[in-house]
Formats: structure tokens, sequence, C-alpha cells
């Protein structure tokens, strides 16, 4: 059973405030990983702890995103009031008020007639056009409607088992791994792992236990 993620930890780690931009969460985030990261702080390389906490990091960042996507907002902030006001209804009692809920019945049995009506003109109009047609049109569409049409082809899916290689271009490992925590022209961050770029193309990766890729092994094969 999953641990619920404590946020309040989280933005104090982050030094944030529950009511923070999401711009301002990835800046802090981006930051406070390239102080954990083994590869930017060396202190860090063989420090279990520090890998632990950057996992659970990593993992609560992924579970804020996922949140602000679900409910618009990051987890902990104050959920805003509608800003547009309330129009003012007459009372009843003054000369010329409608009551809400007459004036709502009134509507609806507008609309129930409206639609009614637009139901029955389609129909005189589709019956006078079927008298109209000569009696190969209306055997044509007789055919037509009883004519076999084939599904669409299945659209191709992802080989689950494909890996990442060397000289993979970008969009193939984007596709593969997914989008990384920080990238640049040259380097993707994955958490504690990475992958490098030369000219576009797979030049270089490390894939850590704390969050492994996909890819054959923890460092390319020596060429």
């Amino acid at each position: 059973m999953n641990r619920p993620t404590d946020f309040v930890a989280f933005y104090q780690q982050l030094g944030l405030r529950p009511d923070c931009s999401l711009a301002e969460l990835k800046n802090a985030y981006r930051r406070r990983v390239a102080e954990l990261h083994p590869d930017r702080n060396p202190q860090h390389r063989d420090d279990a702890e520090a890998a632990a906490r950057l996992q659970e990091l990593t993992a609560a960042y992924q579970a804020a995103l996922a949140f602000e996507r679900r409910h618009g907002r990051l987890p902990g902030a104050r959920v805003h009031p509608d800003p547009t006001p309330y129009s003012r209804t007459p009372a009843p009692d003054r000369p010329g008020a409608t009551r809400p809920e007459a004036t709502r019945r009134t509507g609806l049995r507008r609309t129930v007639f409206a639609l009614l009506a637009a139901a029955a003109l389609t129909w005189v109009v589709w019956g006078q056009i079927g008298q109209d047609e000569p009696a190969h049109a209306q055997d044509t569409h007789e055919q037509r409607r009883f004519v076999a049409v084939p599904p669409p082809p299945p659209a191709p899916s992802h080989n689950e088992e494909e890996r990442i290689e060397i000289g993979m271009d970008a969009a193939s490992v984007r596709a593969i791994e997914g989008r990384p925590v920080m990238e640049n022209i040259e380097r993707w961050d994955y958490g504690p792992s990475w992958i490098e770029f030369d000219h576009g193309r797979v030049s270089d990766w490390y894939s850590s236990r704390l969050r492994p890729l996909k890819v054959a092994s923890a460092r390319p094969a020596p060429r």
C-alpha cells in the first residue's frame, strides 16, 4: 500500500508555499535536484541517504504535477471563488417581477416545442424527397444501407520491448522513455539517470537503479 504524499514536507524542502505558481515549483525542483544529484554534486555520489531523498523528491514532484493536471491547482493551494458576480433577481412581489421557477418551466416548454417542430419538419422533408426520387434511386439507397464497410486499420502500437540504443534520435528516445525532468540540447535528466546526445543522437547514458532507463545495461557497452 503506497503512503500518501507529504506535500507539506515537499514544499518545505523546496522552500515554497502551497500557493506558489507552477513555474516556481518547477524551478525550485530543478535546483533541489541539482543539489542532490550525484553527477552534479560529487559528495553525494555514494550517499545512499541523498539518493533516497532524491527518489522521494521526484515521486512527490510527479504527484504534485498529476494533482495540478486533475484539479487545476497545486495541492494545498486555496480554491479561489468564482469572481463572476451574481445577478440580482427581482422579488416576485414587485410589479413586473418573474418567479425563477416559472421562468425555467416556460423556457423548458419552449425548447421542447422547438425540438418537436424541427423533428416533424425534418420527417416531412425527407418523406417528400423519398416520394420524388425514382424507384431505382430508392433501391440504390437501400443497397447502400447494407453495404459492409471495412473496419479501419489498427493503429500501430508501440513496441514495449524497444530499448534506447547508441545513435538513436531524440524523438525516438522521448517516445520510449517519456518526457525528462530536465533537458537541454546535450543532456536529458530522468531523476538520478541521464542520457547524453551528440548532434541530436544518443551518445551515452547512465541508468540508476533508483530510476532505471529502458536500456540494455546501466552504461552503454564500449565501442
